[in-house]
């Protein structure tokens, strides 16, 4: 049986009084599904106790990089974050013949990313090749296409440049299996050698040619004028690599450990780190199982020249390099996962957390996307046996329980558009952290319509945001539902959602950590239990009707 929690660790002794609105108040939006739209219902508050802990590493690897995010990003609150990501790479063909006399002419990494693409957002510029001054194009006159997309999914300074650097991976990565974790410094599991959250990476820069990352992307291509059906190029980060150093490794010393793709990942190339050379700049999200890495060589025509007018000495070849993982349309094996540097720390952000007011509650609340950034909440359970009693006594129905919380918007902060939150209780002396049931037993179509935590309202801009624990609160008050030290963990973020049914749905109904923490880049500060503005008072507002 759960137990229920207890009163903050019993400090708080004194019964505070129920608060209760006497007037109705429309709960048509509150999503409770248990009353007709339209319905009124009497409104009372339950006050609560909210406060700051971080765990400074949450879990960053392949089973929940649905996507990854790169770069680095500082404000005066929540100081500076860098993120460097990593991954193994696979061949796309093994056992590759190179043919005689091989050389490689190129090296290519293409990093897909994110774009907007509103026709105001991108631009098409388009150049005749082969034309004299003053020539009317043909229908087959050769075209170069330029395509300008303004970047999506970015976040800070998007009008710094930063210099991207690929670095080779010096160590044997673990399997799938394995969890990593955002702060290279955590330990790693207990029958692994030594931390394997610490990772070497050798530190030449694979990309001699520096690679600048702005708040735009561009792609070529050279096409014909009346070829309508070829596809536009992906929109990616295209990075020029040291061909000298891919043939040094794979042509002149690969030999048997391209034979196969265990040999390969353990002893030749252990995978590709990216990161970014600056101090300043921003954040930006990309597709980490898009990836590719291809390399173009030429090598001798095997056969002899017969006087074929088309006959060609050196013949071009290409070896790619696949970075898919589970996430992919077809999943692969690589590993993946992103880590995180925090400096700069503020400290009125950094006393939030190491000297929580775990009695009376703290006046804010801070949470950051890309580290253990979280709120402990824990109801008045006085209150709430009163609501018990007036349930079984006065015939009370509670139809509708949310959190309304408020945004300190003096600190200027992109809002996020999600906040979310889990259930975390003891059983049987043992922590267990699960969903709220109001997740799935209350939503259409997730997360458009979702009921529980919905998407920040930026057209109204009401710098608020609601999370509605309806069920949890009726299973404790009208079922009896008891959760023994019962805490409500709010954190930055989302749940990941199912890429099988067009991301209508979530991964899992029971898994917290299962969420986009460790590629979301959004901070946040929220008025608490304790704010000195009345009027933006985190606390539990709970709709119920009498029978």
């Amino acid at each position: 049986m759960k137990r229920f929690f207890n009163v903050v660790a019993g400090a708080i002794v004194v019964l505070f009084t129920l608060s209760i609105v006497s007037c109705e108040d429309d709960i048509s939006n509150v999503g409770s599904g248990l009353l007709d739209s339209g319905s009124t219902a009497n409104v009372m508050y339950v006050d609560l106790v909210a406060y700051n802990t971080n765990s400074d590493s949450i879990r960053s690897d392949e089973k929940v990089l649905q996507n990854a995010i790169l770069g680095v990003y500082e404000e005066p609150v929540f100081g500076r974050t860098k993120a460097r990501f990593i991954s193994q790479a696979r061949l796309g063909t093994v056992n590759p013949d190179f043919g005689g006399n091989p050389e490689m002419d190129s090296v290519i990494l293409s990093i897909p990313v994110y774009y907007k693409t509103a026709e105001a957002d991108i631009s098409i510029d388009t150049t005749y090749l082969y034309l004299a001054e003053g020539e009317v194009p043909t229908d087959t006159a050769t075209m170069r296409v330029k395509r300008t997309y303004k970047l999506d999914s970015i976040y800070g300074r998007t009008d710094l440049p930063m210099t991207l650097q690929v670095r080779e991976v010096g160590e044997y990565l673990y399997s799938q299996d394995s969890v990593y974790y955002s702060n290279k410094t955590k330990p790693g599991c207990n029958n692994c050698w030594g931390n394997i959250n610490d990772i070497e990476v050798i530190p030449y820069v694979i990309n001699p040619e520096p690679a600048i990352v702005t708040n735009q992307v561009r792609t070529y291509q050279v096409k014909k004028k009346n070829e309508t059906t070829i596809q536009a190029p992906t929109v990616a980060i295209s990075v020029k690599l040291d061909k000298n150093y891919f043939k040094q490794k794979f042509i002149d010393n690969g030999g048997s450990n391209l034979n196969d793709q265990a040999s390969f990942i353990r002893n030749l190339f252990r995978g590709i780190e990216l990161s970014v050379a600056e101090e300043q700049g921003f954040l930006f999200n990309f597709n980490p199982n898009a990836m590719s890495l291809t390399m173009y060589y030429t090598y001798d025509n095997p056969t002899d020249d017969t006087g074929n007018e088309n006959y060609e000495a050196r013949l071009q070849k290409t070896l790619g390099l696949s970075f898919t993982s589970l996430w992919a349309s077809t999943p692969g094996f690589n590993v993946q996962l992103s880590q995180f540097e925090h400096t700069n720390r503020s400290n009125q952000f950094v006393n939030s957390y190491t000297n929580p007011n775990t009695v009376s509650g703290d006046s804010r609340l801070y949470l950051n996307g890309l580290d253990g950034t979280k709120s402990v909440i824990k109801f008045n359970q006085d209150q709430l046996n009163q609501i018990r009693q007036n349930v079984l006594e006065n015939d009370w129905a509670v139809v509708g329980a949310e959190l309304i919380l408020h945004v300190d918007d003096s600190y200027n902060l992109k809002k996020p558009p999600y906040l979310f939150s889990w259930n975390q209780y003891k059983e049987e002396d043992k922590v267990k952290n699960l969903n709220f049931t109001d997740l799935t037993e209350f939503y259409n179509s997730y997360p458009l319509s979702v009921q529980f935590n919905p998407m920040y309202n930026y057209k109204d801009n009401p710098k608020t945001y609601i999370i509605r624990i309806t069920d949890y609160i009726k299973s404790i008050v009208e079922k009896d539902t008891i959760y023994e030290e019962g805490s409500m963990i709010l954190s930055m973020g989302n749940f990941l959602l199912n890429p099988t049914n067009s991301y209508t749905s979530i991964i899992s109904g029971s898994d917290p950590f299962a969420n986009n923490r460790a590629f979301n880049p959004h901070r946040i500060v929220l008025h608490g239990n304790a704010t000195e503005q009345q009027d933006k008072k985190l606390q539990l507002k709970i709709y119920y009707t009498k029978k």
